[in-house]
């Protein structure tokens, strides 16, 4: 289904409950659908409980007040983990060679499906940049897991070099599991636009790894007065509008971009401008310091945080996610490369750290 094709999408209701409290220029005339999206992700966790204790007064009251500070301090590590950036609520897990999966919820999104986190599954797109496992091999979870659900079957966009593989996959687990595995597979390359909804679309942009690849931009659709209306009053232009002339153009605002895994060549492609004008780009870093070489991230794909040091200039989001570091590395040294970054950088530099543990624990 390509961009001539309109995508309604149907409220989905919330599903919080399956969510994990731990750390874990083209006119379109369409019915514009409901979405019901928050702008915060709610967590649930239980609510702080006495302790049963044949303890009473003074010990029980400091009984009572440990567990509400562990209560709080589990909360607070629960909603640190995610982002909140230019609008937009950034989740998931990226960890270099284990797995990618990042959720936007506010588009419905996900990207690489990993091991398929329980929030992916609610997220009616699913985008895969590559077919190394870390990125697509929760693929069959994520469907059967909807379909289980009762959530309609998702739409997953693939390069079509993969496309034919994975159906093969896909029929293997039919196979296996005697289970349908119901989706709307589609096959889009660099150059071509889908239709996510009528006010958003998306285009594949072209990465560098070492198997076939690519990028995503999701684009919001805005309405722009033609110039040869602007020096109209609003009576004459809404006169123009009824009688059935088109008084405005579609315009592509880039939203957020989605590299995968990709080596530096990335930032120097010009066919990545769009993709680095984002509001949001959310790329790699895979490798952060001297002990590993430029050359062994380029030999790899992946990118060095050295090298998007040297080609800050290229890049013009507001801000910058940096995902898919080395499981060799600790928050605090994650943190410590992203200091090193920010001053170089115009845009917000912010990194996602789930799965990563402290040098401290």
């Amino acid at each position: 289904m390509q961009i001539s094709l309109a995508t309604t999408i149907p409220k989905v209701p919330s599903f919080s409950t399956f969510y994990p409290s731990t750390l874990n220029q083209t006119q379109y005339n369409v019915q514009k659908p409901s979405h019901g999206i928050s702008k915060q992700t709610h967590i649930s966790l239980p609510a702080p409980c006495a302790f049963k204790s044949s303890s009473t007064g003074f010990l029980s009251a400091i009984e009572r007040a440990i567990e509400e500070e562990e209560y709080r301090k589990a909360r607070a590590e629960v909603i640190r983990k995610g982002l909140n950036v230019e609008g937009y609520s950034i989740e998931g897990h990226s960890i270099g060679g284990h797995e990618t999966c990042v959720i936007v919820p506010q588009l419905k999104a996900a990207f690489d499906i990993g091991r398929c986190p329980s929030r992916a599954v609610h997220q009616n797109f699913l985008f895969i940049t590559h077919a190394h496992l870390d990125h697509i091999g929760g693929l069959p979870m994520y469907i059967a897991t909807r379909g289980l659900y009762g959530l309609k079957p998702p739409t997953v966009f693939v390069p079509p070099s993969i496309k034919e593989d994975v159906e093969k996959l896909l029929d293997v687990h039919r196979s296996m599991s005697q289970v349908e595995l119901n989706l709307d597979l589609i096959a889009l390359d660099v150059g071509e636009t889908y239709e996510m909804r009528n006010d958003l679309v998306v285009r594949p942009v072209r990465t560098h790894h070492v198997i076939p690849s690519q990028g995503y931009v999701i684009y919001s659709v805005r309405k722009k007065l033609k110039k040869q209306y602007i020096h109209l009053e609003g009576k004459k232009i809404e006169k123009l509008k009824k009688s059935g002339v088109q008084i405005t153009d579609s315009v592509l605002c880039p939203e957020v971009a989605f590299t995968g895994d990709t080596a530096s060549d990335f930032y120097l492609d010009p066919r990545s401008a769009d993709a680095l004008r984002a509001k949001v780009l959310i790329t790699e870093a895979t490798f952060l310091d001297d002990n590993c070489s430029v050359e062994h991230a380029r030999e790899h794909g992946h990118t060095h945080l050295y090298e998007i040091m040297e080609q800050a200039k290229w890049i013009r989001n507001k801000t910058l996610v940096l995902t898919h570091f080395s499981p060799r590395y600790s928050v605090e040294e994650i943190r410590q490369g992203i200091s090193k970054l920010q001053p170089q950088i115009s845009a917000k530099v912010v990194a996602l750290t789930e799965g990563f543990k402290s040098m401290h624990l």
